[in-house]
């Protein structure tokens, strides 16, 4: 088996006489357009590489499964995914036309060819996602891409599937939070730290859940490439050496050996990692990740303006409002029972097309209104076009809470919500902004991702 890490969590395997392509990434900015590949990826797109025979997908969010990374292979190609309760993953292939999809069970273990096998393994949370583990050639492949796992979990795959050759593991999360909220400086410091501790929880945890014979940091090689973003890379992540450097001793008290590979290497059982030196110059730092933005302003400033949709063309408040009285009432209809014992005033406000407030009390039905009335526990801001691209368009509430563009304002004494905030990221808007967008017709630039 011959493993090519593209950058973030695609890989291209050649094993057993054929070619198998892993959460590629093909199509950016996603996430609110505000993740741009970096280090800049030495594979830009999906004709820089050969078709592969099989297309494996671990889960829905746009940087490993995008519409516009995936518009980019034939219909027929033949896929591979696990099936979640959702559908959502369902529905963007059968948008996309793609005809030669096949649907896993979780634990499944699939025989694509002669001497290759594929087992989608689950979250063990009930996550929306999957982990990926490839055998063929006498090497047994563990692809975490988003799936973090608990050490039992992990030790449940050993169980089941047999001893991990090569893990490629997760080691840092993703959000707006702690940055979208908030704070003094040393509170800001104590959060961004506590999640990078987090995030190299992740790489630890696989490596003493699996005891894998070699591993590596993976599914981070993204940036916000925004000029006036830029400043926020790294505070609340860590990079893919500090992973390596905090697993060291674990790694080597139970003999794994740790792999430091940049976008474009190589990796197979006899030769060890291959540097391609594709990636060479580009580091993970501010610095770094600068002086990339300011190589690539004209182009980054365009291809944001596209993701959200800023046209120009403005935002119909009244349109917007109507709109949203419908999103909001088919989102908290969705969250059905999980919503029974919020007590919670939540705010949104669309910056130059007004404002609503919703209610939400034990056993009542939750109420919209215009306009803010003052005592809401938690604000949600975001300017109007990306909102509407929320309400009526392609975007979703995750794509602006990854993509580090949603600020949140919380009265003093308030809470975490956890109800709300699930109804919030949880929700398969598709449908609704669908027939929302119908009704009003609007503008629909590029889809996100």
């Amino acid at each position: 088996m011959i493993v090519t890490w593209l950058g973030h969590a695609g890989l291209f395997l050649n094993a057993a006489g054929k070619t198998l392509l892993l959460d590629p990434w093909f199509s950016e900015p996603v996430f609110g357009g505000s993740w741009f590949r970096y280090p800049p990826a030495p594979y830009p797109d999906a004709s820089s590489l050969p078709r592969p025979d099989f297309l494996l997908l671990s889960h829905i969010h746009p940087d490993h499964s995008g519409p516009g990374t995936l518009a980019q292979f034939m219909p027929d190609t033949e896929t591979y995914a696990m099936r979640f309760p959702s559908g959502a993953l369902d529905r963007r292939l059968k948008r996309l036309r793609f005809s030669n999809v096949e649907w896993t069970d979780p634990w499944e273990t699939v025989q694509l060819d002669e001497g290759l096998m594929v087992t989608f393994v689950p979250h063990d949370r009930g996550w929306e996602v999957s982990s990926i583990v490839v055998e063929a050639d006498g090497v047994r492949l563990y692809h975490g891409n988003d799936n973090p796992l608990s050490v039992e979990a992990y030790k449940e795959i050993v169980k089941r599937l047999g001893p991990i050759d090569i893990a490629f593991l997760p080691y840092a999360g993703a959000s707006s939070y702690p940055t979208g909220f908030g704070g003094t400086a040393e509170v800001m410091k104590e959060r961004c730290e506590k999640k990078k501790k987090e995030g190299l929880a992740r790489f630890t945890d696989g490596i003493m859940g699996l005891k894998p014979k070699e591993a590596a940091p993976f599914a981070s090689s993204w940036a916000l490439l925004e000029l006036s973003e830029v400043h926020k890379n790294y505070v609340d992540r860590p990079t893919g050496d500090e992973a390596l450097a905090h697993a060291m001793k674990l790694a080597h008290e139970q003999d794994t050996h740790l792999l430091r590979m940049n976008p474009g290497d190589e990796w197979s059982l006899e030769t060890g990692v291959i540097d391609k030196g594709l990636s060479a110059g580009w580091d993970q730092n501010v610095e770094s990740v600068r002086r990339y933005a300011e190589q690539e302003k004209a182009r980054i400033e365009r291809e944001i303006r596209a993701a959200r949709h800023m046209t120009g063309a403005g935002v119909d408040a009244r349109q917007l409002d109507e709109a949203m009285r419908v999103y909001v009432a088919d989102m908290i209809a969705a969250a059905g029972k999980t919503l029974d014992g919020l007590q919670m005033n939540a705010g949104f406000v669309a910056e130059g097309a007004g404002a609503w407030s919703v209610r939400f009390s034990p056993g009542g039905k939750a109420e919209i209104r215009s306009g803010l009335v003052g005592d809401e526990d938690e604000t949600l801001i975001l300017h109007a076009p990306e909102l509407w691209a929320i309400v009526a368009g392609p975007a979703n509430w995750e794509d602006v809470w990854y993509g580090y563009r949603l600020r949140v304002t919380k009265r003093e004494g308030a809470g975490y919500y956890r109800a709300f905030w699930e109804m919030l990221l949880n929700f398969d808007d598709v449908p609704t902004s669908e027939r929302l967008a119908a009704k009003f017709n609007p503008a629909q630039p590029i889809a996100n991702g």
